[in-house]
């Protein structure tokens, strides 16, 4: 039998030392539990009621850890998260939404009946994603970790995040033709969604003249962590970021249809990636999908947009679709 070497012997020394520690904060956790747990749960539910927050938790919802206050783990109801979820980005009620193209990915689109969701590293110059964390101190996303196998910083979370940008169908700003309608010469493609997963959201825009905290997770993080000197973390965190947005676009009036293939709500691995460009890839989302219906309701022409290149667009709206279709020219 090979003899350790001290460097080996040091390794094994540090690891059962850490170990150690952690055990150490564990039984911590588990007396917190026991002792102080009613009082956290108060402490939570106060801070929802002094933020005019829909909803409470009771004991099943969070918990003392060895490093932190949530529910990550020995926690199966995850209506914490849904909480703070709902109240930040609140679940779209409008009847239409637009999405702005060019031509010939609306010639796809309308071709093949199917959206192209692309990853969030195409947003990566934009700083979104990242945005939500560098504002509210959250620096675990920046160093590249795996969590139960899952790799947990920012780029290897974007890359499995795939979003569709949307808008409501009455949203008049000419910067819309301007950024996603290719100076005009695009088409806008408006539908009925009727969405069957919860990540179908109105974005959050930061203020644009005073970065700021979301004050009502700002109290809850601070509070918490003023009390009992443990992080609050908890389930969803790693997709609050891809529904957060600088304030200087809030006059895209945004709405995000979002699969984050890792999502434990729904199973999205089937969706596989496409390479587009280096780590920037998309899905494939059918019209009609088991994650939603897509109904298609209107067609808007650019204001640029070639006659030429519209009658194409109106041989295969003929061709293909035989519901009535509104087309705007």
């Amino acid at each position: 039998m090979t003899a350790l070497t001290p460097e080996q012997i040091q390794q094994y020394k540090e690891s059962f030392e850490r170990m150690q520690r952690y055990d150490e904060r564990l039984k911590i956790a588990d007396n917190l539990n026991r002792e102080k747990l009613d009082e956290l749960v108060d402490l939570v539910n106060e801070i929802f009621s002094r933020n005019n927050v829909v909803g409470r938790i009771d004991k099943n919802h969070i918990k003392f850890n060895a490093d932190y206050i949530g529910n990550i783990v020995k926690i199966d109801d995850k209506k914490l998260s849904e909480i703070i979820f709902n109240e930040i980005y609140p679940q779209p009620t409008l009847k239409l939404y637009s999405h702005f193209t060019n031509f010939n990915a609306a010639c796809s689109i309308l071709k093949n009946k199917e959206l192209w969701l692309f990853n969030l590293i195409n947003n990566f110059a934009a700083e979104e994603f990242r945005l939500f964390y560098e504002e509210h101190n959250i620096d675990g996303y920046k160093h590249f970790k795996e969590t139960f196998g899952i790799k947990t910083d920012y780029r290897s979370l974007m890359s499995e995040i795939f979003s569709l940008c949307l808008t409501s169908d009455n949203n008049t700003s000419p910067d819309l033709w301007d950024y996603f309608g290719y100076s005009g010469t695009g088409i806008k493609l408006t539908f009925e969604i009727e969405s069957k997963i919860p990540d179908f959201r109105e974005v959050y825009y930061s203020n644009k003249d005073n970065p700021q905290k979301i004050p009502f997770l700002a109290d809850l993080f601070d509070t918490i962590l003023a009390k009992y000197n443990y992080p609050l973390n908890f389930t969803y965190i790693s997709k609050i970021g891809a529904f957060y947005i600088h304030g200087k676009f809030d006059n895209e009036q945004e709405y995000r249809f979002l699969v984050k293939r890792t999502s434990d709500s729904y199973n999205a691995w089937n969706f596989v990636p496409v390479v587009f460009n280096n780590d920037i890839t998309y899905i494939v989302l059918p019209f009609s999908s088991r994650l939603a219906e897509f109904k298609l309701r209107k067609v808007t022409k650019g204001p640029r947009c070639s006659n030429i290149n519209f009658d194409i667009i109106k041989d295969i709206l003929r061709a293909n679709y035989s519901d009535t279709i509104d087309i705007e020219e």
